[in-house]
């Protein structure tokens, strides 16, 4: 069990197949571009890992986090989307445009994700279920 405080920091369901599988089939891009390892900014891997675990859990908990929390899911899957896509745009534009190396954009990345791994393993030790599957 994870200690309630970290426990708070979950939705009040079982974590989804989609969501576990996802989590999951995500590494596979972010290896194959981070290979090989000499490539990685260790520092922005840091950065990215740091500053979504504080958006994941602590500023997800203040007054502003959840009202942005509760208009993302007010959006629906359609909304949801379209934000998520747009943000890609943007970044993918700021690439181009700005000229961020590449290595800095994928350390930051495979750092955030890092984050989201961890936030789903921890999800899931909570729930003790994967969406109405139980392992025991």
């Amino acid at each position: 069990m994870v200690p309630p405080t970290v426990s708070d920091w979950f939705p009040d369901r079982p974590p989804t197949w989609m969501e576990v599988a996802s989590t999951a089939l995500m590494w596979i891009p972010l290896v194959i571009n981070l290979s090989p390892f000499d490539s990685i900014s260790w520092t922005w891997g840091a950065i990215g890992f740091v500053s979504f675990a504080v958006a994941m859990g602590p500023a997800r908990n203040t007054s502003f986090g959840q009202r942005v929390g509760e208009w993302f899911g007010d959006i629906g899957v359609a909304g949801r989307g379209t934000v998520i896509v747009a943000f890609a745009i943007v970044v993918w534009w700021t690439m181009l445009t700005v000229d961020i190396p590449t290595v800095t954009v994928n350390s930051y990345v495979a750092g955030a994700w890092a984050t989201i791994t961890l936030y789903t393993l921890a999800y899931l030790i909570d729930a003790g279920e994967i969406d109405g599957w139980s392992a025991t």
